[in-house]
């Protein structure tokens, strides 16, 4: 039964009636917004004094930080030792003196280091990491290249402050890079002899949330250039704080006391932002820019009298009448020319036509069913040209099914089924000196045998990622036992390396390099489902067996030659059908990204077969034979489903369960599907 259409629930009558009958009531609100505008720039002003406190709330919190990170410096450089194995270089001894205070002070950064600005011992917490959890690092030079580290040793110091200087710096960590704020002061001797210096920080982070807490206030800190190091609102990634050139000129033109005061929008609200420079060693050091914001009061604008409100208001009401009302027929026309310009495209062959939803009257009814009438046709392009040359037709009918209803993006669904890594050896050499197109012609030559063995097995290719390509078995058409998903991967991941040593063979009499393959196979639990949007799926499985699949097939390369790995759970599975293989090396292996080794097998060869020769054969040709055709699926033109490669019937694979099932070790092997075999 055809989908009826959504029902009309605005229609045009009353788009175009209700406008101008609101345009009408704004005329009664003019005089709510002459007594508004009395009382607005008295907000204004209240507004602008609380700002200015908090401002002044921020700077002083800056300096209560400061002198809190100085205090930590002196401690430090007075603690009894750290002067002495700062000269002989005893970095364990620093660090059993210097840890315990920067845990017990709760500091984010404390770095000793020698006259030569190269770090002793540096003990830093990282910025997601506990408290108490501290990381010691030593031989840092970077230190020493910073200017106010350069002036501590150097003994650059005045009658004001003495010789404590400070500065903001990055660090760099795993994740990025994190500024930090530091308070810098002398190492000295006994002998009062200069043998390093002491570095204390706090991270720019940190001491934004800390000014934020005591100024009541959203606290940001930028650099000389106005770029913002850190911040307490939460804009979005897209969005900029960042001081303009301008605006960092008028910090320093202005007269003392008075700061400069702007609008910044933050998560779609505005706030206004009074700067200040961020000076520290009282007022001798300027680091920055200090931004106290708060969200914005709304508020209008003064009048100097009534009249000077109501006559232009009473002219822009008539202007909008007019305004609204060419509007109003324009954006109907462009929609309906929206409309006929889609249509076009569709004719033409772009199935990638979306037209605008907007509204619920006429034509947004018209834009709803054009874009299912579109979506219809675009579903039956995708699961023909996109899925056809990699799957079976059992797969794309599953799969056009599931895309229609929404299953693949909705849901995914557990299952225990059998992934197949395979990678080429020798690819990443051949790119360096070969030409692209000569790369995708080569690896298009192994790929034609290795897709359609891969079906002719029960298996579905799922991606190719460069020179590797996964397929999973066991899950379409149709859910199969683990014992034949473990089964038919094995088989196939055999075929393969067959048509491999074929494709090298061939290659080696054109004089060409041959390439290795190794192949992993895991079986296990995994969830099979879509990935992505409405507009764009990709079929997958995901799981701990898909990695265990492709970690099995890195550690090939250990094995050297082509070789085919698999897991034990797999093994295990084989059960009373592994009397078809012969197996080679087995052993724990350690997986890149896995705790604890994993048993695997190495399979050499077989002693019988799941398809025949023949019909292999006859699968390849034809996928080699499709590839031209790769061209018209680019340029938009129908193609004709691929001719069904032979497949075991359903009365074959129940058969094949049942002697699964019941077969004990030493029996017959199980019977082939393909009468040449």
């Amino acid at each position: 039964m055809a989908a009826q259409p959504p029902r009309v629930r605005f229609s045009l009558l009353w788009k175009i009636t209700l406008p101008f009958v609101l345009l009408a009531m704004l005329l009664g609100l003019g005089a709510a917004l002459l007594v508004n505008d009395l009382l607005s720039q008295e907000e204004t002003d209240r507004f602008l004094n609380q700002l200015i406190d908090a401002g002044q709330q921020a700077t002083d919190a800056v300096v209560r930080s400061e002198i809190d990170l100085l205090e930590l410096e002196r401690l430090i450089a007075n603690t009894e030792g750290v002067a002495e194995a700062v000269t002989v270089g005893n970095a364990e001894d620093l660090r059993a003196r210097v840890l315990p205070l920067a845990v017990n002070a709760g500091i984010d950064v404390v770095a000793v280091v020698d006259n030569e600005g190269t770090s002793i011992v540096t003990v830093r917490r990282r910025p997601d990491a506990p408290p108490g959890d501290y990381d010691t690092l030593r031989g840092e030079s970077y230190y020493g290249e910073w200017p106010f580290v350069q002036r501590v040793l150097n003994g650059v110091t005045d009658e004001v402050v003495g010789d404590k200087h400070a500065g903001m710096e990055a660090l760099e960590f795993e994740g990025g890079s994190v500024h930090v704020f530091f308070v810098a002061g002398p190492l000295l001797a006994v002998d009062q002899t200069l043998v390093g210096s002491v570095l204390v920080g706090k991270y720019t982070d940190r001491l934004s949330v800390e000014v934020d807490n005591e100024a009541g206030a959203n606290v940001s800190i930028y650099d000389r250039s106005g770029t913002a190091l850190s911040t307490t609102h939460e804009p979005a990634s897209d969005e900029s704080i960042d001081v303009s050139f301008e605006t960092l000129q008028s910090i320093q033109d202005s007269d003392e006391g008075r700061s400069p005061v702007r609008a910044i929008t933050v998560a779609g609200s505005e706030y206004w932002e009074v700067l200040t420079p961020l000076v520290v060693r009282q007022g001798t050091e300027n680091l920055g820019v200090l931004g106290v914001s708060l969200l914005r009061v709304t508020v209008q604008g003064g009048t100097e009298n009534s009249l000077s409100v109501v006559l232009p208001f009473g002219v822009l009401a008539l202007a909008l009448i007019v305004l609204i009302g060419l509007l109003l027929s324009n954006s109907i026309t462009r929609r309906l020319g929206d409309l006929v310009r889609a249509s076009a495209e569709v004719a033409s062959g772009d199935l990638d036509t979306h037209v605008n939803e907007r509204g619920m009257d006429e034509i947004g009814v018209l834009s709803v069913t054009f874009n299912r009438m579109v979506e219809g046709l675009r579903e039956g392009s995708i699961y023909r040209d996109l899925l056809g040359r990699a799957v079976t037709p059992e797969v794309r009918e599953q799969l056009r099914t599931s895309f229609s209803d929404g299953a693949l993006i909705l849901k995914g669904q557990s299952s225990e089924a059998t992934i197949l890594f395979a990678d080429f050896r020798g690819y990443t050499s051949m790119a360096e000196i070969s030409e692209p197109a000569e790369v995708m012609k080569t690896l298009n030559e192994y790929f034609s045998g290795v897709v359609p063995i891969i079906a002719l097995h029960g298996g579905v290719v799922n991606k190719f990622d460069g020179d590797a390509v996964m397929a999973f078995f066991g899950i379409l058409p149709k859910y199969l036992p683990a014992k034949v998903s473990a089964l038919q991967a094995t088989h196939a991941g055999l075929e393969i390396l067959e048509h491999i040593r074929e494709v090298n063979k061939e290659r080696t009499e054109q004089m060409k390099p041959a390439f290795e393959m190794g192949i992993g196979i895991s079986t296990g639990t995994v969830i099979a489902g879509g990935l992505g949007s409405e507009d764009r799926i990709h079929y997958t499985v995901i799981g701990d067996t898909v990695n265990t699949a492709q970690r099995i097939q890195q550690i090939t390369r250990d094995l050297g030659g082509t070789a085919l790995v698999i897991s034990d759970p797999t093994y295990r599975k084989l059960g009373p059908v592994r009397h078809q293989f012969r197996f080679g090396r087995k052993g724990l292996a350690k997986l890149k990204g896995k705790q604890q080794e994993v048993l695997v097998h190495e399979v050499l060869g077989r002693i019988s077969t799941l398809v025949g020769r023949q019909a292999v054969d006859e699968s390849i040709q034809h996928y080699t034979g499709s590839l031209p055709r790769l061209a018209e699926i680019l340029s938009g033109e129908t193609t004709k489903d691929a001719r069904k490669a032979p497949q075991a019937s359903e009365d074959e694979l129940e058969f094949l369960e049942d002697r699964l099932e019941g077969e004990q070790p030493g029996s017959g092997p199980l019977p082939v599907f393909d009468e040449e075999a």
